[in-house]
This record gives structure tokens, sequence and C-alpha cells, in this order.
């Protein structure tokens, strides 16, 4: 892709923003502060359809992108319209996660791209799914769609966590030769590249000027879980599970630690509170940028990690024990900076 296309992806995106700007508070696409909202101002949620339409634009114009992405741009649509819908109105959690999971069996069944191994990360040989392909398929496409929405408390962190993953992949792609997953990776990261220049809180900026709210979120979290299993699976496989694991290491943990942890303590695992890794640091006293920029930092090791091990061809089993290993000790950090979203300490820019 060349420099050019990928430069009009970033205008294109920007100059969705100026446009939808106006019509966000029309239509409901406001977060308005109040409640666990501490944010100062009304802001528009609308930095997932603006991420879309710059990534849709300059993808219609390679006949190779729309050819191996097209069915997952346009499944990408309907979690975004969802996603909408859940700004302005608030859908139902039941409801939403069953949509959710509709369109990851849609991308199993009908485009094909599946979950079938988990590679060799007991030791004794790939680990296949067989007939639980497409319901594990389902499971862990949510799963990240939730990881990446969960991550969504701090401006600029959520999108920061998907850029890395995105870099990661890409250079992978690169590695391998795989032209056309590089070069949609590519767009979408200068099309959310622009959103952060209007999310993340720069020196001079107090508070963002637009949020990615659910719809993209939850975009970011799909098409994120639809290129790590198309990387890591099939015959045009360019990397095993594993190290695509690290790519994913901050969310992932973060969110199935809370899905252990929140149950246990007779609580939703869905229910707002404070005790995400991003809550943790601003309860132990960080500021919010810099708690952003420690999960950077974090999310990057990681990343780092697994391109370390992929290009070194370090055992996939080994990979993963280090990755459980590494889930194991952060499970085991006391609580003592979390809170409940009821208690005291002063809640964040949550969307």
């Amino acid at each position: 892709m060349n420099i050019l296309a990928l430069i009009s992806a970033f205008v294109i995106t920007s100059v969705a923003y100026v446009a939808l700007r106006p019509l966000a508070g029309r239509v409901g696409l406001v977060d308005i502060p109040g409640g666990r909202k501490h944010h100062t101002l009304p802001t528009p949620l609308i930095g997932g359809v603006g991420i879309y339409l710059g990534t849709l634009c300059i993808s219609l114009l390679s006949p190779f992108v729309m050819e191996q992405y097209g069915m997952l741009l346009g499944i990408s649509a309907f979690i975004l319209v969802l996603g909408v819908l859940d700004d302005a109105r608030e859908v139902k959690v039941s409801i939403r996660m069953a949509l959710h999971a509709a369109a990851a069996w849609v991308m199993a069944v009908q485009a094909g791209n599946q979950l079938q191994s988990l590679g060799d990360i007991v030791f004794t040989g790939p680990v296949l799914l067989g007939v639980l392909a497409v319901p594990i398929t389902v499971f862990a496409t949510v799963g990240v769609i939730n990881a990446v929405n969960m991550s969504d408390g701090l401006d600029g962190l959520s999108g920061g966590l998907v850029l890395i993953a995105l870099v990661c992949l890409s250079i992978v792609a690169l590695s391998a030769g795989q032209s056309t997953m590089l070069d949609f990776s590519t767009i979408l990261i200068f099309s959310l590249l622009a959103f952060l220049a209007l999310n993340f809180r720069f020196i001079k900026r107090k508070s963002a000027i637009i949020y990615l709210g659910d719809a993209g979120s939850t975009l970011l979290g799909f098409i994120l879980a639809w290129l790590v299993i198309a990387a890591t699976q099939g015959e045009s496989a360019m990397i095993a599970p594993v190290y695509a694991l690290w790519f994913l290491g901050v969310p992932l943990i973060d969110t199935i630690s809370l899905l252990i942890k929140r149950p246990l303590s007779g609580r939703s695992s869905f229910q707002p509170g404070r005790d995400h890794l991003h809550h943790r640091l601003l309860n132990a006293g960080f500021s919010k940028e810099c708690a952003v920029m420690i999960l950077y930092l974090a999310s990057a090791a990681m990343g780092g990690i697994g391109l370390l091990g992929y290009f070194l061809g370090t055992s996939e089993g080994l990979m993963f024990v280090v990755f459980v290993t590494l889930f194991a000790v952060y499970m085991l950090i006391p609580d003592q900076f979390t809170t409940t979203v009821s208690e005291a300490v002063p809640a964040t820019n949550e969307q």
C-alpha cells in the first residue's frame, strides 16, 4: 500500500469526524458527564464510525484487499451499527452478546475464518479443535471484542492497545510476504491514528475531543479477532497462535482476570467497577496520562516478546507456559488498590 493511500485514510477519517460532530448530538451519540463519568464536556461517540469510513474508503480502491477482506468489512458494518445503537439507546448486554456471537458464527462458518488449531502449546503436537472449532471461535471472538471494549476506560488507552497489536501483526505480515494483510492492517492503523490524534490527551489538551464509544471498541475488537485468526490458521497462516496471544496480552489478561474474580466475589462479570488494570494504576497514585503510557509500554513489551519468540522460533509450549505464568502472577497481586464504582474514589472517563 503506497504512502498516499495511507495518508488518505488518515485524512478521510479526520474529515469524517469534522462532518459527524454536529450530527452526533442530534442522534444521541454524545457521552454526557455525570454519574461515574467525570469528564467535563459532552463528547461525541463517533470514533468507530470515522475509523470504519476511513478504512472502507481506501480498501475499496484495492481489489485484492476487498477480495480478501470484503466480508470482514461487511460484518464489521453490522458490529458498528449495533454499537451505535448501544451508544445511543443502550442495548441489553445479553442481546448485544448474542448478536456479537452471531457475527462471529458468520465469520467462522460463512467466511471460513475459524480456529482449527491452538498450536503445539502442550508439547505433544498441534492441539486440533475438530468439532469444537466453531464454538471455540465464537467464544474467542466475543472474548476479544469484550477485552477491547472493557479496556476503553481512559482517553487513548483502547485505541493505543489495538494500534500496538496491529503493528505487531503488520511486522509479521511483512516478514511473511503477506502483502494483502499488510495493506489492510496499515490502512486500519492510519485510520486509527487519526482517531488517536483527537482522543489522546496531549500535553496541552486536558480531555479527548471524541470517544470510541461501544461502536468503536467493539468494531476494533472484532476486526482484531478476525485478523489474528486469519494470521494463525489455515494454509496461509503466518504465525503460531501462541505468539499472537502476546500481541493482545494486556487487554486479555485484564479481562480474563475480571471474568474470574468478579463472580468469585458475587458480582456480575459485566458490572461496572474500578477493578480494571488502569483503575488499579490510578488508585495507586498514577495520573491518567501516566497510567496510559504504562499500559502502552506493557503492551509493547508483550508484543515484542511475541515477535521475538516468533523470529527466534521459540517453542510454542514454552511461550504458552510463560504467558500463563505471567497471568497467574497478575492474579496473585493483592487488590489493595481496587475499589468498586460506589466507593469514594472519583471515576474516570469510562465510556
